[in-house]
């Protein structure tokens, strides 16, 4: 069962993240970071700081006073966080009495509304009797007079009353009708100027996507060429590596005794064996093998980094 809550009391504790301008959620109460809470509350102080009022004006003393309050208690971690635990009871409190505040608020302003609207109405009667009572004397006044100079004077006084009516109306159509014209002819200025902004907005628009995409190409090309590099070089290396392991299988490069080089760690005067012949024709066979498989294979490689760069284009 939900506790009673009396309609003209605050709650006991305050709502720090409404004084901040934080929106109040209807689901689970979201964490907020410290920094977008000290961002919030300079924006405040900023804009509520009394020095900034007039002098005998202290109508924001009170909004920055709460707005500082709200900050010094939630950049502490230990009270911010049993606060957080109690949030979202502390706001539906806050919820409930902002709802009846604004209840009595509205029934207020009804209420007034309506004693305006009644004195409104008895001052129209009143004026309303005050009128005719005024034009009655008058003519009990021209009743009793009896005399035709009068009544002649009086016709003429409500004919030039009227054609004074007549002219007065007349000129204040004109003043309208001007005041109109110089309204439209401004409104057409300040929407050819909008206008002009909005064309020069998007034209700088354009121009700095232009810049934009020409610096990604600019990035896209060197970004390419330093993986072409780096994949160039990083063949060259397993190719350096790859020949000096093969030019090991079959050629040792000790120098002999007499400065003689020697294969198979042998000398080349020395008699050779059936079997080291076919060995080393063997090797040289094989060597040569390798030299055409990696030729056909480098021309590969060329052929499809050509393929690459036309299909990036340029």
């Amino acid at each position: 069962m939900d506790p009673i809550y009396p309609t003209n009391v605050e709650p006991a504790k305050p709502d720090y993240y409404f004084d901040l301008g934080f929106p109040t959620f209807d689901d689970e109460h979201s964490y907020i970071e410290r920094r977008d809470i000290k961002a919030v509350w300079l924006k405040l102080i900023k804009q509520h700081h009394p020095d900034k009022r007039g002098p005998g004006n202290d109508g924001d003393t009170a909004e920055f006073r709460r707005v500082q309050e709200a900050y010094d208690y939630l950049r502490e971690e230990d009270k911010r966080t049993p606060y957080d635990e109690e949030y979202p009871r502390i706001r539906v409190e806050w919820l409930r009495y902002r709802k009846l505040a604004s209840e009595e608020e509205d029934a207020a302003r009804r209420e007034f509304e309506a004693s305006e609207r009644e004195i409104t109405t008895r001052g129209k009667a009143r004026r309303e009797a005050e009128r005719h009572e005024k034009i009655r004397n008058e003519w009990n006044r021209f009743e009793a007079k009896r005399q035709r100079e009068f009544v002649v004077e009086w016709i003429r006084l409500q004919a030039e009353r009227q054609a004074e009516e007549a002219s007065r109306r007349a000129k204040e159509q004109e003043e309208q009708e001007a005041k109109d014209k110089l309204r439209g002819q401004k409104q057409e200025r300040r929407d050819m100027e909008w206008e002009e902004r909005r064309l020069r907005a998007v034209r700088h628009i354009e121009e700095l996507e232009a810049v934009l995409q020409a610096e990604r190409a600019e990035r896209y090309e060197r970004a390419r060429r330093e993986g072409n590099r780096q994949k160039e070089e990083w063949e060259r290396r397993q190719w350096q590596r790859w020949w000096k392991k093969a030019k090991g299988w079959f050629t040792n490069t000790r120098k002999a005794s007499g400065g003689q080089r020697t294969i198979c760690g042998r000398r080349h005067f020395r008699p050779k064996s059936r079997f080291k012949v076919l060995r080393t024709q063997r090797a040289k066979a094989l060597k040569h093998t390798l030299k055409v498989k990696f030729k056909v294979w480098q021309q590969k490689r060329h052929r499809f980094t050509a393929a690459m760069l036309l299909q990036a284009g340029p």
